[in-house]
């Protein structure tokens, strides 16, 4: 059987984790995926109430993940409508929060956010209570999808009385230009008719991306009204007219306009009449890339596996992804106990205040079949402060991404549930099949990218994980299934362009591991992931070690037996 075709599919896991302390002020200019220049509100546990609750205008926040995938995949997206929608703010803006910064670990566990990212609308002078978490809005597809959606929004708030700050968006059947300006205000100068069908959302973004223009109001008149056809329209069509009942019909040449053609045509009839625009304060920068410091990561030996990664991603873990749930009980519970089980049998510890400290948790977290994700998070703490857990001056080495948005503590999952593989074959029948089913369950429940989960679910649904027998299996498991991860995500907008996901190991780093044509050497890879993840070769420090050679056990693997993967 040639194994290098052999193929998996595995759901998306690649991103960063940024658990930045949150400084003293209330207002930060950078946080996770989003600086002050992606003309967003940046919402931190410091300032979200004072943002959020009693405003003016209605917020939407996206509650997100910034080691998700999707989530780095959306950022774009949202700062791409952030900038188009810049002039809505009087009436609707938006925020964001990252979820993986502990600090605000609360607030996403109170608005009951279990996928990411999420969107929520919190309508003008919104309260605090119980059960008011907003109202969830889909993550769509496209920023012009997710306008559209806003847009709707908007129109329904008005028809049940809200945003009253705003024009109406509403559309009506005039017969006259006295029976249209009757129902603007008295101060109007200039009035735009907008004439279009009910369905059509572009006199409705044209009025909210005007909303700030004093003296000026559109208004939405169906396209086959009376007056419609005074005016010789029978699809969309522009008119303005001055409080001196002037008009001027505006040719709309194009099969389906565009708003962007049409506020042209709108400004430019404005200019011609001396209009004073107002001024608005939008920075056109590149929203594709904020972050462009020139963050070159040491050149880390990438194949060596670093004490620092491992305990860092651990201690992520236990702080934002687990205690992101309000409960947890049944399943869940189950899942956190055999993951804390399983990291007391096979992790390689160091110091043995790690392992005290996840002994001391496990035996509180089993006194009870009910958890609040707030308590999880003091009893972790509570343990934390009564003894040093973690090695001084934790961060990722050899997980470390050119840019804070990259790699990070997914790279960090990924390394610990290898090590947990490896260091699983020397010990207990089938522990290393208990660990791929500890992370299956971990990411069902805990990861916090809901569409990698989902993925990864499908794929050990698909490809059997559960049928994996043997600890060499389970370890052979999960390179293929990495494998082909690297293969699909290789040039996504995930990959960190200073490390492209490559087929691992390299055939550099691993000469030996490959045969003719590219085919795997299966006994070799098996050398190598052994040695590569074994306790005794984690690296405790900043500069890797040259690897030794050393005898692999991978002759007594029943190489047939890898069709249950």
């Amino acid at each position: 059987m040639n194994w290098h075709l052999f193929v998996l599919k595995i759901g998306y896991f690649i991103a960063v984790v940024n658990s930045a302390v949150i400084p003293d002020s209330e207002d930060v200019k950078d946080q996770g995926l989003y600086t002050d220049t992606d003309h967003v509100t940046i919402l931190t546990v410091k300032n979200f109430e004072k943002k959020v609750y009693g405003q003016p205008q209605a917020i939407i926040v996206q509650f997100y993940n910034s080691y998700c995938g999707h989530c780095r995949a959306f950022a774009p997206k949202f700062k791409s409508l952030a900038l188009e929608i810049e002039s809505w703010k009087n009436i609707v803006k938006l925020a964001v929060i990252d979820c993986s910064v502990e600090e605000n670990n609360a607030i996403c566990r109170d608005y009951e956010v279990m996928a990411y990212p999420s969107l929520r609308y919190l309508h003008e002078r919104y309260v605090k209570g119980n059960g008011n978490v907003g109202e969830k809005i889909s993550a769509i597809d496209t920023a012009e999808n997710l306008k559209i959606e806003i847009i709707k929004k908007i129109q329904h708030e008005q028809r049940i009385g809200r945003l009253r700050m705003s024009q109406p968006l509403n559309i009506a059947a005039y017969a006259t230009i006295d029976a249209v300006l009757s129902n603007v205000p008295v101060n109007t100068m200039y009035t735009f008719l907008m004439f279009e069908s009910e369905n059509s959302t572009l006199g409705s973004e044209l009025t909210l991306d005007v909303n700030d223009y004093k003296n000026v109001s559109v208004v939405r008149v169906y396209n086959d009204s009376e007056l419609a056809k005074q005016f010789g329209i029978n699809n969309v069509g522009l008119v303005a007219v001055k409080r001196n009942h002037e008009t001027l019909k505006f040719g709309i040449s194009d099969t389906n306009p565009t708003v962007q053609n049409l506020l042209k045509s709108l400004n430019a009839y404005l200019l011609n009449n001396r209009y004073v625009f107002p001024i608005r304060n939008t920075d056109f920068n590149d929203f594709s890339n904020h972050n462009n410091n020139d963050n070159t990561h040491s050149k880390q030996d990438l194949d060596a596996v670093y004490y620092s990664d491992l305990e860092k991603t651990i201690k992520t873990s236990l702080h934002t992804e687990i205690t992101r749930h309000k409960i947890l009980t049944g399943e869940p519970l189950g899942v956190l106990e055999d993951y804390i089980d399983v990291l007391i049998t096979a992790f390689p510890f160091k110091h043995n205040n790690l392992k005290v400290f996840l002994t001391q948790l496990n035996a509180s977290l089993k006194s009870k079949n009910q958890w609040t994700g707030a308590e999880i998070y003091d009893l972790v703490k509570a343990l934390e402060n009564s003894m040093a857990v973690y090695s001084s001056d934790l961060d990722y080495v050899g997980c470390k991404g050119s840019q804070p948005q990259y790699r990070g503590y997914t790279c960090g999952l990924w390394t610990l549930f290898h090590t947990l593989t490896v260091n699983s074959y020397q010990k207990e029948e089938n522990l290393g099949p208990k660990v791929l089913k500890t992370m299956l369950g971990y990411v069902k429940h805990f990861f916090g990218c809901t569409e990698c989960s989902e993925h990864f679910q499908a794929m050990a649904e698909k490809n059997r994980l559960l049928d994996v027998q043997g600890n060499d299996k389970a370890i052979l498991w999960l390179w293929i299934a990495h494998n082909e991860v690297n293969l699909r995500l290789a040039g996504d907008v995930t990959e960190d362009p200073q490390h492209p996901k490559i087929q691992f190991p390299s055939a550099k780093n691993c000469p030996e591991c490959r045969l003719a044509r590219g085919a795997w050497n299966l006994k070799a890879v098996f050398q190598y992931l052994t040695r590569m993840y074994d306790g005794s070769y984690i690296q405790m420090g900043r500069t890797a070690r040259s690897a030794d050679t050393t005898n692999s056990p991978f002759s007594n693997l029943d190489i047939g037996m890898l069709s249950l993967l």
